[in-house]
């Protein structure tokens, strides 16, 4: 395998590009109020960052006892964190600041971290800490109790649980407040501006392009052979590829590390410097671990690209989780799905599993991994990308009737059922693989929309990146991924969550976020793969 290293002189545009960002993303420290905020707010990261840690544990090497202390221990550790977020010292530091920030002797770095802050100060003062608390402590047993459930299609036993979350979920938002609906106040969490009818107006051509995507492949009558991704693949040896991979794509295991998890993730312990990722490994299908390792690799770059001067920070790492989505969709999908790409790294499946793969083509196995489920599109995390926004949308429309108090916890397994009829063709046969599928419901409700609004903003920075680099294509196919990652740090990565992400993503593209650009990039790569007439 040849994969290129290309050394570049630095041109003047490129020098200056690099000053503005050293300024944009650092600090104004000889301000006696900016290094106090700082020196208080590092405090509340470091408290952050060893709850993170605790994270990491609980889903990689923790005993299945210990589960009801660390609820315990969590709820301590997100109380206290809650009380320093609404100190009236806090709230005093951003008094001072929040007018003075704006002025042109303050950076974007100064005005993002104040921004940031007071959001962060202005939702802990509306939440009493036994609340949050009480959310914590019920996530943990939910989740263990979600996990039970599922394992014996009980979807009777997880009812309760799922029905405090969402009465929490209410009092939450209710005491955040909101102008249209009680599912706003959650959706905000997540992506700061975002609304659910903004949501409708983004997911509404999507969810119509993807139906229409995928009735027309069911009429063609047109499939792709899959069986090559089908064997006996030894964990060992999937863990070894997901590493070469990962090296591959710039993941920097001294900053590191790779492990196995029920549900793969990626957490930071203080961006760029901690920044872990893990996989899930079927020992009878190569897909999941190697599309996961790629996906979770995205979002590892984004957080290893912080600048360095943003550490110990709120405003280190990702912008919001649509924004981390769009990387995490971007170099899985648009990336680690193409021919392109596998034309230089199909190597190094073979060199992993030569028995399996000495007799197949790059061509053979990108395409495999492309395959729409057009009968049997039941599982999200295994979801290919005509039919993953429906599974998204079902979601989205489920949960904020819930929140909204339009649907009963008890009619979930019925409308899960119908809506999966209607929108994908397809009716779970237990509960388990229905509306007990994700584990996300145990800890509340609004993140599920930032997977598909991160595709949508990854089909727009990727249509900029074809602009910016024509031979886009043929630089991955020679085995440089590099020009990518050095783009995205740039322009993106680098700045953490300085900006808002609608800032974000028009200050990398040029454009307000749409859906035209994902709409054009589903259209064009599934007429292609499935020979369908435009």
């Amino acid at each position: 395998m040849h994969i290129e290293h290309i050394e570049r002189m630095e041109s003047p545009q490129t020098t200056m590009l690099k000053q503005e960002q050293m300024t944009t993303s650092d600090f104004t420290r000889s301000d006696t109020r900016i290094s106090e905020l700082l020196n208080y707010l590092q405090e509340i990261e470091d408290l952050k960052a060893l709850g993170d840690l605790a994270d990491w544990d609980q889903n990689t090497a923790m005993p299945n006892g210990a589960t009801a202390i660390r609820g315990k221990q969590m709820a301590t550790l997100r109380g206290l964190l809650h009380e320093r977020w609404a100190s009236p010292q806090l709230g005093n530091m951003l008094v001072a600041l929040c007018d003075d920030v704006q002025q042109n002797a303050f950076t974007d770095a100064d005005r993002g971290l104040v921004r940031k802050a007071q959001r962060e100060y202005e939702q802990g003062t509306k939440l009493p800490r036994s609340l949050v608390e009480e959310m914590t402590r019920t996530g943990f047993d939910s989740f263990e109790a979600w996990r039970r459930a599922r394992k014996q299609n009980d979807f009777a036993t997880f009812a309760p649980w799922l029905k405090r979350t969402v009465s929490l979920q209410r009092e939450v938002a209710d005491l955040l407040g909101y102008t249209e609906t009680r599912y706003d106040a959650l959706l905000d969490n997540y992506e700061p501006g975002l609304t659910a009818s903004k949501v409708d107006a983004l997911f509404a051509p999507v969810r119509d392009i993807s139906k229409n995507m995928l009735q027309r492949i069911k009429a063609s009558g047109n499939t792709i052979d899959d069986t090559c991704l089908q064997g006996d693949f030894s964990t060992e040896k999937q863990l070894s590829l997901s590493e070469k991979i990962l090296r591959a794509m710039g993941y920097d295991f001294d900053r590191g590390q790779l492990a196995q998890s029920p549900h793969p993730f990626t957490t930071s312990f203080g961006s760029p410097f901690d920044v872990r990722v893990t996989t899930r490994i079927d020992n009878h299908l190569l897909q999941p671990a190697l599309m996961a390792s790629i996906h979770e690799g995205g979002h590892a770059l984004y957080e290893q690209g912080s600048s360095a001067t943003l550490v110990r920070t709120p405003i280190a790492g990702g912008a919001s989780m649509g924004a981390h989505e769009s990387q995490s969709r971007m170099w899985e999908n648009a990336i680690g799905r193409s021919l392109p790409f596998w034309q230089s790294h199909f190597a190094l499946v073979q060199e992993t599993f030569p028995a399996e793969f000495a007799q197949v083509d790059p061509t053979t196995f990108a395409r495999a991994l492309n395959k729409v489920q057009l009968n049997d599109s039941l599982i999200r995390v295994e979801a290919d990308e005509v039919t993953y926004n429906l599974h998204i949308i079902i979601r989205f429309e489920l949960e904020k009737m819930l929140v909204n108090g339009d649907v009963a916890v008890e009619s979930l397994p019925r409308l899960w059922n119908e809506k999966y009829q209607e929108y994908l063709g397809v009716t779970p046969p237990t509960d388990a693989d229905g509306v007990m599928q994700d584990m996300h419901w145990t800890f509340g409700f609004g993140y599920f929309p930032t997977y598909t609004l991160g595709n949508l903003y990854g089909a727009q920075i990727l249509h900029k990146l074809y602009t910016v680099f024509p031979d886009f294509d043929e630089k991955l196919a020679q085995g440089n991924t590099a020009f990518v990652h050095d783009w995205m740090r740039e322009h993106m990565y680098s700045v953490g969550a300085i900006y808002l992400p609608e800032t974000l993503i028009e200050r990398i593209t040029g454009e307000k976020p749409n859906s035209r650009y994902f709409e054009q990039y589903l259209t064009s790569k599934f007429e292609t793969l499935y020979n369908l007439p435009r």
